[in-house]
C-alpha cells in the first residue's frame, strides 16, 4: 500500500511540475523559481499535515492549546514562505467571525509588524 502511495505522489508531483513549467515559460529561463515554488508548496503540505495531526490527536477534546499550536505552525509557515503568504496571513488575522480567536491573536503581528523588503531587493519585471 505504501508503495502505491509513494508512486502516486511521485506521479502527481512530476506531472504538476511539468504542467507548471509548460504553462509558465519564465520558469524555463530561471529554474530556481520553480525550486522555490516547490519548496514553498512542500512547507505548506508539511504544515497542513502537522496541523491535521494536531486536531486528529485531540479528537473531540479540541482545546485552546490545540488551536494555538496549529496557528503557530501556520504562522511560521507563512513567515518562512514570505511574499503573498504574508498578505494571506494578514487577511487570515482579520477573520474574527470565521476562525477561532487563537488564530486571530497569533496572526495579529503580521498585520501590525509585517516584514519589509528593501527596494533594491525587489525585482521589477518589465517586458
Amino acid at each position: 500500500m505504501l508503495k502505491r502511495v509513494v508512486k502516486f505522489n511521485a506521479a502527481v508531483v512530476g506531472s504538476g511540475t511539468a504542467f507548471t513549467v509548460y504553462h509558465y515559460p519564465e520558469l524555463r529561463k530561471d529554474p530556481g523559481q520553480l525550486l522555490n515554488a516547490m519548496r514553498r508548496g512542500g512547507r505548506c503540505i508539511k504544515t497542513g499535515i502537522m496541523m491535521g495531526i494536531d486536531y486528529v490527536s485531540a479528537g473531540e477534546n479540541i482545546t485552546t492549546e490545540t488551536h494555538y499550536t496549529a496557528a503557530n505552525r501556520m504562522f511560521k509557515c507563512f513567515c518562512d514562505n514570505g511574499g503573498p503568504y504574508i498578505k494571506l496571513g494578514q487577511m487570515f488575522g482579520q477573520l474574527q467571525n470565521l476562525v477561532p480567536d487563537e488564530y486571530c491573536e497569533v496572526f495579529e503581528p503580521m498585520c501590525m509588524r509585517a516584514p519589509t523588503t528593501a527596494y533594491p531587493d525587489v525585482k521589477l519585471i518589465v517586458e
